[in-house]
């Protein structure tokens, strides 16, 4: 995908005069404040993520497999990518981290985008075969494993490979040029439309499908339960009670993620579409409006672990499981050696029944 660091600057190395004439000093000063706030809030919470979808291995069904590649993916994009792009952003003309980086890291660290977006569709698609179509939490956890797969494949396919054919590493007198060379603005424009409708649009447009047959499904479900209401038994009412609450908590998680990533990433998208037609390196201010694109962008993938405390109760629960455990080991001194990840599933046995394996319905 096309970002800052490979060709998404606005024609970087034909610009006049020097980078402050083309991004205030303040601008400068306010950017990297918001982008270190928002980097270090999205890390620390990936990380939470993280360790909450991966403490109890027994309970982790498909959607919390797609929920850590996610977070993975999110903290790469906050600690590897955005990073790189500070040192090209710094002097766009001067590469220091040589040839190597250049041909071959730089242009890697563009999958970690495509791969946060294909979780996020993940998601919501198996949301939708397991609400809607009813498949087993068994059989969806067994796809899991080749969907993720795919997800990195494609993401480098059609994100970092054909970046890799014209990555040039050149030194020019007292200048360093780290810039794809593409052959023409033709291929260019092909690889921005390409990325743009496979990256945007047709998530945009699947996961936007998937939510609305989940509403209409747990719609439908609700009002044949109301109608059934004299006709079955208590048990069954309760439990089918239990299973649509459950589902419409899993849809108010994820819709959120779904309309932070249309809003994000929509303006990055837009411009880069708008490139192709009009020449905007020498546009005044263009650089501050570029840059909140990037800063827009950088939110979409600190605010997952915002929505999942701030929506969801189970979330919230374990990450207080997991500071009250580091309490302790923090406060108690252990007289004898213990296995930690017996003390923390106690830990979280202590509060919450242990999970059913087989119930593919909430995140």
């Amino acid at each position: 995908m096309i970002y800052p660091g490979n060709s998404s600057y606005p024609n970087a190395s034909q610009s006049v005069g020097p980078r402050p004439e083309l991004e205030p000093r303040y601008a400068v000063t306010l950017r990297l404040t918001l982008s270190a706030i928002i980097c270090s809030i999205g890390v620390v919470g990936n990380i939470l993520v993280v360790i909450i979808t991966g403490a109890n291995h027994g309970g982790k069904t498909a959607v919390h497999k797609y929920i850590l590649n996610l977070a993975i993916a999110d903290i790469s994009v906050l600690a590897i990518c955005y990073p790189l792009t500070l040192v090209k952003a710094a002097d766009p003309e001067n590469w220091p981290l040589g040839r190597f980086v250049c041909k071959f890291v730089y242009p890697f660290t563009d999958i970690f985008y495509s791969a946060s977006i294909g979780s996020i569709v993940a998601i919501a698609m198996d949301r939708h075969t397991a609400i809607v179509r009813g498949m087993t939490a068994y059989r969806s956890r067994t796809i899991a494993k080749w969907v993720i797969l795919a997800i990195w494949i494609a993401s480098f396919m059609s994100s970092v490979f054909p970046v890799y054919l014209v990555m040039e590493y050149i030194e020019n007198n007292s200048t360093v040029d780290c810039t794809p060379k593409w052959p023409s603005h033709t291929t260019f424009a092909a690889y921005v439309f390409s990325l743009t409708i496979f990256w945007y649009v047709i998530p945009l447009f699947l996961i936007l499908w998937a939510y609305r047959q989940i509403a209409c499904k747990i719609r439908d479900s609700k009002i044949l339960h109301q109608k059934m209401h004299n006709m079955v038994g208590s048990y069954k009412r309760e439990r089918k009670k239990k299973f649509e609450t459950a589902n419409t908590k899993a849809l108010k998680i994820l819709v959120p993620v779904v309309i932070v990533f249309a809003i994000t990433m929509f303006p990055f998208h837009l411009f880069q579409v708008v490139r192709v037609f009009v020449d905007v390196g020498h546009m005044k201010y263009i650089w501050v409006v570029y840059n909140i694109f990037i800063t827009l962008m950088l939110t979409n993938s600190a605010a997952n672990p915002i929505i999942y405390s701030l929506v969801s109760e189970e979330f919230r629960q374990q990450f207080k499981n997991i500071l009250y455990f580091k309490c302790q080991r923090l406060c108690l001194e252990p007289r004898k050696k213990h296995d930690a990840s017996i003390t923390y599933r106690y830990s979280l046995s202590v509060t919450a029944p242990p999970p059913n394996p087989d119930r593919e319905t909430d995140v």
